[in-house]
């Protein structure tokens, strides 16, 4: 059974906590394995938690490091695929200490609903928003 969008809007919240905690266990746990990370530069298939962990260890030192302490998602399209998947595109808000939004970034997901019933990234492309 597909999620319904008021499931899919508390995955991305629970997500965007753990990232705006830098919560690298419930980060990686938000992703399936195996999964995709498409971008201009190529493909990354992500075989072993390790690598999400790894790769958002980095990402959350450089948010910090550029000012960004929090990231809100605001669900912009969810559509079923099929049904366990979902293409869902999300807007981050990149927040500042004083709750300014500094920037933001776009992100297409497909989501997988796993034998256990919960939501994890299966493909993911992030991109920055168009100005």
């Amino acid at each position: 059974m597909n999620p319904d969008e008021s499931q899919i809007v508390a995955f991305l919240e629970r997500y965007g906590a753990a990232l705006s905690n830098g919560d690298l266990p419930e980060i990686a746990a938000s992703w399936a394995v195996p999964s995709l990370v498409l971008s201009d530069e190529g493909a990354i298939a992500v075989t072993d938690p390790a690598q999400v962990t790894s790769f958002f260890g980095q990402a959350v030192a450089w948010y910090r490091s550029n000012g960004i302490v929090a990231t809100e998602p605001a669900l912009e399209l969810a559509e079923a695929l099929s049904e366990r998947l979902t293409a869902v595109e999300v807007r981050w808000a990149q927040i500042d200490a004083a709750g300014a939004e500094l920037g933001s970034e776009l992100s297409a997901y497909i989501l997988h609903r796993g034998d256990d019933g919960q939501l994890r990234i299966r493909v993911a492309l992030t991109r920055p928003e168009p100005q």
